[in-house]
C-alpha cells in the first residue's frame, strides 16, 4: 500500500487569478451597514489633456480619495470612499460634468460642444435618429440641422417623436427601477436608489424626418437624397439655416416660425397667387381659424390691389374686426342682409338668381326638382327667379295644378315649393326689383382688388348657401368671360377668392353636383385666377377629389385622425409623420402646407390685434401738381 500523503502535497497549485481591468461599479442598491463595499473610484487619476490648466492631485496615488484640484476648467474634486451613499452620487454627477469640461476646454471646437443636442445614428434618407442627452428639451416639430463635417452640407431635421432609450440589455430593467424608486416614494425615502451613470445609461432618442440639406455654400435647398455622415453632431439651426426659405414665403405673411415651442424671427407667408390654387383652413373649434383668416384679410388689404377677397360671413364675426384695420377706409367694402352702421345693404335681385343656385342651396327629391322645372317653364320669359313672387301668392294650389300645370306635378310637391317660395321671397335681402343688386358693385369691388365682406349672420343656413352661391356665380361668370374674350384685360385683373366657412356644406361628396357651382370653381377657377378659401372643422366631410384641387393647406389642431388621414391623402407635401405635432398643436399653431416651400412649414400664426396695432397707415395719395398756366403761354 503506498504511503500516504500529507495535506499540503495534495493541494493542487492554482494559478493567481489575473483582477478585472474593468473599472468597478456601484450596485443598484444601497450596501448595508454590516456589508462594506469597495469604493468604485480608480486609484490612479488620469492625466490632465496637453495645454489644459486642470491640475490633478495625485500625491495619494494609493488611496481612493485622490482629489482633482479646480482650476479655470470648473474641476470638481472626487469624491471618497468615506461618503454617503446619496453624497458619493452628486459628486459622481458633479466630477463626470468637471470632466468634460476638462476634456473641451483646450479643444478649438468647445464652442461647437455647447450647441451640441445630440449625435446622429439611424436610420435611412427619409428618416433618422439622434442620442440625446437624458435632460435634454426635445419638442415635436423641432428643427434641427445635422452637421455632415465630411461633406461640408447641412441637413434639415424634424422631431416627429421624442422616446427613452437605455444601454442597460436586460429585459424589464426600467421598469423594475421604477417600481424600486415608487417604493422609496410611498415610504417617504425618495433618493436611497440612486442610479449609477444615469446621465450615461438613460437617455432620450428623436425620431425625425429629413427635410432636405443645404449645400456647402448655402445657396439652395435640396431634397434628401443621401445620407450624412453616421454620428453627425446635432446642433440648432442658425438663421442662416432658414434663408432659403425667404424668397419662398410669398406676399402674403401670416405669422412667424416655429421651431417645437420655439418662435424663431423669421416670417411665415404664402405667395398671393396662391388663393387661385385653393386654400383650406381646418382646425377644431377655439384653435384659432377666424383669426388666421383675418390676418390673411389683413395681408390682402395691404397688397394695394393685387388680391381680392370675397368673404362670406354667416356669423358676423369679421366685421367689427376687419374694420379696425389701417387700410379699411380704402380697402374694406362690407355689405350686411340686416341694418348695420358703416355697411352698404345687402340686396340680390330675384332676377338674378337661377334655379341652379336654387338646387345648390336647398336638398330637393327627384320629384321637388322636376316640378321645379315644370314651374320653370310654365312661367318661361321671366328673368331668372322673378316668377317666384307670382308663384308664391297663388292661393289656390290644387286649382293652379290642375288648370295651369295640367296636373303633371303632385300636389304635395307643389305645396313644398310654395313654402320655399313664400319663404325666399320674405327674405330682407332679395329684391323684385331687377335693378336692385349687388351682384354687380361686388364684382367692381374686387376688380380693384379689395376685401369684400358679405355679412350674412341674419340668414340662415340655406340662405346663406344661396347668397353666396349667387356672388360666387358673378365672380366667376365675369372673370372667365374676360378669359376667353379679352386675354390682356384678363391679366390685368387681380387674383380672388371666395372664402366659404362651413365649407362641407357645398363641398362634400353628396354635393358634387352638376348644379353646384362651388366644385366647378374648385376644377376649373384656377386658370380663370379665381380660387376658393374652404374653411372647416371637419375635413373628413369634403369629398377627396376635391380637396385634392387644393394646393395650400393651413393645418391647426385637429382632435379627429380620420380629419388628420383625409389631409394627409391630398396634402402636396409629406405630412404622413405629423400626426402627432398636429394632435398637440396649440391655439395659434399651424403647419402651413403650400407647392411653393420644400416642406410643410410650422409657424406661430400672428394675433390680429397685435397686427392691427403694429401696421401703419396707409400712404397718403399723391397729389398732382396743377400745371403752370403761365409756362404754356406762347
Amino acid at each position: 500500500m503506498p504511503a500516504s500523503r500529507s495535506a499540503s502535497t495534495c493541494r493542487p497549485t492554482r494559478t493567481p487569478r489575473p483582477r478585472s481591468v474593468r473599472s468597478p461599479r456601484c450596485p443598484t442598491t444601497p450596501p448595508s451597514p454590516a456589508t462594506p463595499i469597495r469604493s468604485p473610484w480608480p486609484t490612479v487619476w488620469p492625466r490632465a489633456p496637453a495645454g489644459c490648466a486642470t491640475r490633478y492631485d495625485c500625491s495619494s496615488t494609493t488611496s481612493s480619495t485622490a482629489r482633482v484640484s479646480p482650476s479655470r476648467c470648473g474641476s470638481a474634486p472626487s469624491p471618497t470612499a468615506t461618503t454617503s451613499w446619496s453624497e458619493r452620487e452628486r459628486a459622481t454627477q458633479k466630477y463626470r460634468a468637471s470632466r468634460r469640461r476638462a476634456t473641451y476646454c483646450h479643444c478649438a471646437s468647445a464652442a461647437m460642444t455647447t450647441t451640441s443636442r445630440g449625435r446622429l445614428f439611424g436610420k435611412n434618407v427619409l428618416e433618422g435618429a439622434f442620442r440625446a442627452a437624458p435632460d435634454e428639451d426635445l419638442f415635436l416639430g423641432e428643427l434641427l440641422v445635422a452637421v455632415d463635417d465630411a461633406t461640408s452640407r447641412r441637413y434639415l431635421f424634424r422631431i416627429v417623436d421624442v422616446t427613452y432609450g437605455t444601454e442597460h440589455r436586460e429585459p424589464g430593467w426600467a421598469e423594475r427601477v421604477a417600481g424600486t424608486l415608487l417604493a422609496d416614494d410611498a415610504r417617504g425615502d425618495s433618493g436611497a436608489h440612486p442610479l449609477y451613470e444615469q446621465e450615461r445609461r438613460t437617455y432620450r432618442v428623436a425620431s425625425c424626418r429629413c427635410l432636405g440639406y443645404l449645400t456647402p455654400d448655402g445657396t439652395e435647398f435640396r431634397k434628401p437624397k443621401s445620407l450624412p455622415t453616421q454620428f453627425s453632431r446635432v446642433i440648432a439651426p442658425e438663421a442662416s439655416d432658414f434663408e432659403f426659405l425667404r424668397t419662398r414665403m410669398g406676399d402674403l405673411p401670416v405669422g412667424r416660425l416655429r421651431s417645437g415651442e420655439t418662435e424663431v424671427d423669421f416670417e411665415v407667408g404664402i405667395p398671393g397667387a396662391s388663393l387661385a390654387t385653393h386654400v383650406g383652413i381646418f382646425a377644431t373649434t377655439g384653435m384659432g381659424k377666424s383669426n388666421l383668416m383675418q390676418v390673411l384679410a389683413a395681408g390682402a388689404m395691404r397688397a394695394q390691389g393685387r388680391y381680392g377677397l370675397l368673404l362670406v360671413d354667416p356669423h358676423g364675426e369679421y366685421r367689427t374686426a376687419l374694420a379696425r384695420h389701417p387700410w379699411a377706409a380704402t380697402r374694406l367694402r362690407t355689405y350686411a342682409a340686416r341694418r348695420l352702421a358703416n355697411t352698404s345693404t345687402l340686396r340680390v335681385s330675384l332676377a338674378e338668381l337661377t334655379v341652379d343656385d336654387l338646387r345648390t342651396a336647398y336638398e330637393w327629391s327627384r320629384p321637388q326638382e322636376e316640378a321645379l322645372f315644370e314651374l320653370e317653364r310654365h312661367y318661361s320669359g321671366t328673368g331668372g327667379l322673378s316668377w317666384l313672387l307670382d308663384f308664391s301668392q297663388v292661393d289656390d294650389l290644387p286649382g293652379f295644378r290642375d288648370v295651369e300645370l295640367s296636373n303633371r306635378v303632385a300636389l304635395n310637391t307643389l305645396q313644398v315649393l310654395h313654402r320655399r317660395a313664400r319663404r325666399i321671397v320674405g327674405l330682407d335681402c332679395i329684391a323684385a326689383d331687377p335693378n336692385v343688386s349687388v351682384g354687380a358693385a361686388v364684382v367692381a369691388d374686387l376688380l380693384e382688388g379689395k376685401v369684400v365682406l358679405v355679412d350674412v349672420s341674419g340668414l340662415g343656413s340655406t340662405e346663406e348657401v344661396l347668397v353666396a352661391s349667387f356672388l360666387t356665380r358673378k365672380v366667376i361668370d365675369h372673370w372667365s368671360d374676360a378669359y376667353l374674350n379679352d386675354p390682356d384685360a384678363h391679366e390685368r385683373m387681380p387674383v380672388v377668392a371666395v372664402v366659404l366657412e362651413e365649407a362641407q356644406r357645398v363641398l362634400s361628396a353628396g354635393k358634387d353636383r352638376e348644379y353646384n357651382l362651388f366644385p366647378r370653381v374648385a376644377r376649373e377657377g384656377r386658370k380663370f385666377k379665381v380660387g376658393l378659401c374652404a374653411i372647416t372643422q371637419q375635413p373628413k366631410l369634403l369629398d377627396d377629389e376635391l380637396l385634392s384641387q387644393f394646393n395650400t393647406f393651413f393645418v391647426l389642431g385637429l382632435a379627429d385622425e380620420k380629419d388628420r388621414n383625409i389631409l394627409r391623402g391630398s396634402s402636396k407635401q409629406d405630412i404622413s409623420a405629423l400626426g402627432p405635432e398636429i394632435q398637440t398643436l396649440m391655439p395659434g399653431e399651424c403647419l402651413v402646407v403650400n407647392l411653393h416651400a420644400p416642406f410643410a412649414v410650422p409657424a406661430k400664426v400672428y394675433l390680429y390685434d397685435d397686427l392691427v396695432r403694429a401696421t401703419d397707415a396707409p400712404p397718403a395719395p399723391r397729389q398732382v401738381a396743377a400745371p403752370n398756366v403761365a409756362a404754356l403761354v406762347d
